[in-house]
C-alpha cells in the first residue's frame, strides 16, 4: 500500500484529461472540415495567419487503469480510517466560573437615569446624585455576583453528580453517555444493556458493496494500475474492515464509560429481504488486549469462538445461523 500511495502522486487526473481530449478531437474534425475559398473576383486566397491548436495527447488505456487505481486507493482508505481513530477518555465536566460583573457599568447606567434630576450648575447636587448611583451600582454588582457564584455552585454540583453516577457505572446515566457518543458512528450502534461495567452493543456493519469495485495495482515496472479483486482477496478486506468497525466501537465504549470493563459486542448486517444477519458476537474486556493497536479488531474477530464465520476456499464471510452468535 506505501508504494501505492506513492505512485498516485504521478497521476496526474487522466480521466479528466481523456474528456478533454474527446472535445479537442471534435472542435478539431470541425475545423478541418471547413475549407477556404477564393473570391468571386479570382483573387487569390491568402494563407491563414493563425497557428493550429497543438493537439491535446490521446489518454491510453494505461492512464485510465491507473486513474481507477488511484480512485480505489482513496475509497479503501477512507473505510479503513476507521479503525485509526483515537477517542480521548471522558473527563470530569468543569463549569466555567463566571467573571465578576463591573460597577462601573452600572453605574454609568443608573447616573444616565437621574441626572436630569439636577441642572449643570448645581454642582453639590450631580455629586450626590453621582454618588448614590455610585453606591446602587456596587449593591447591584454585588447582588448579581452573588447570584452568579450560586448559580455556577449549582452547575458544577450538577455535572460531579452526573460524573460521580457515570464513574460507578448507573445505569440510566450510562447509557445516555453511550448513545450520545456513538450518534455519528459511520456504523450505528445500539445500546442494549449498559450497567456499572457491563455494556451489551450491536453495531450495524456494512455489506461487501462499499468495498471500491477494483483493487489499486502496481506493475511489474512500478506503475500504478488497477485490476479486479480475487474472491479470497475481497474477503480479507472485508474481514479486515469488519474489524475495523469493531476496534473503533470498542474504543468509544472504553473512553466513554469509565466504570466498563467488559463489552459484548454484537455485529450485524442486513441480508436479503431485509432481514438481520449476524457476522459475528465476541466478548471482550478492558485490560488483555492491546487495543492501540489498529489490527486489534479483526485479531479479534479471528480467534474469539463465534467471531467470523469465514467458510471454503476463497474464505467468504458468511452470517452465522440462527442461535449460533448470541
Amino acid at each position: 500500500m506505501r508504494q501505492v500511495s506513492r505512485a498516485i502522486y504521478t497521476v496526474t487526473n487522466p480521466l479528466g484529461a481523456a474528456e478533454n481530449a474527446l472535445l479537442n478531437s471534435v472542435t478539431s474534425s470541425r475545423s478541418r472540415g471547413r475549407r477556404t475559398t477564393s473570391s468571386s473576383r479570382g483573387r487569390s486566397t491568402r494563407p491563414s495567419t493563425s497557428r493550429a491548436t497543438p493537439a491535446t495527447p490521446a489518454v491510453s488505456a494505461t492512464d485510465v487503469r491507473a486513474a481507477e487505481g488511484a480512485a480505489a486507493h482513496r475509497h479503501l482508505a477512507e473505510l479503513m480510517a476507521v479503525q485509526r481513530e483515537r477517542f480521548a477518555p471522558v473527563q470530569r465536566p468543569m463549569i466555567p466560573v463566571p467573571p465578576p460583573i463591573d460597577p462601573a457599568v452600572i453605574e454609568q447606567q443608573e447616573w444616565a437615569k437621574i441626572k436630569h434630576e439636577a441642572r449643570p450648575w448645581q454642582r453639590a447636587r450631580r455629586r450626590e446624585l453621582r454618588q448614590e448611583a455610585a453606591n446602587r451600582a456596587r449593591q447591584q454588582a454585588t447582588e448579581l455576583n452573588t447570584r452568579a457564584r450560586e448559580h455556577h455552585r449549582i452547575q458544577q454540583a450538577q455535572a460531579d453528580a452526573w460524573w460521580a453516577a457515570l464513574q460507578r457505572g448507573d445505569a440510566q446515566v450510562l447509557r445516555a453517555a453511550l448513545d450520545a457518543a456513538f450518534a455519528d458512528n459511520p456504523a450505528p450502534v445500539m445500546v442494549t444493556h449498559a450497567d456499572r461495567q457491563h455494556a451489551n452493543l450491536v453495531v450495524l456493519l456494512p455489506g461487501l458493496e462499499v468495498l471500491p469495485p477494483k483493487k489499486a495495482h502496481m506493475t511489474p515496472t512500478g506503475r500504478l494500475s488497477s485490476k479486479a479483486w480475487t474472491k479470497t482477496e475481497l474477503n480479507d478486506v472485508y474481514a479486515d474492515l469488519l474489524g475495523a468497525h469493531l476496534l473503533a466501537t470498542v474504543r468509544e465504549a472504553w473512553a466513554t464509560g469509565p466504570s466498563l470493563t467488559h463489552l459484548k459486542v454484537t455485529g450485524i448486517r442486513r441480508g436479503p429481504g431485509n432481514a438481520d444477519e449476524r457476522l459475528f458476537t465476541v466478548e471482550v474486556d478492558r485490560v488483555g488486549t492491546a487495543w492501540q493497536d489498529d489490527h486489534a479488531g479483526a485479531t479479534v474477530l479471528q480467534i474469539a469462538p463465534h467471531g467470523l464465520n469465514r467458510v471454503g476456499r476463497t474464505r467468504e464471510v458468511r452470517a452465522w445461523s440462527d442461535g449460533t452468535a448470541t
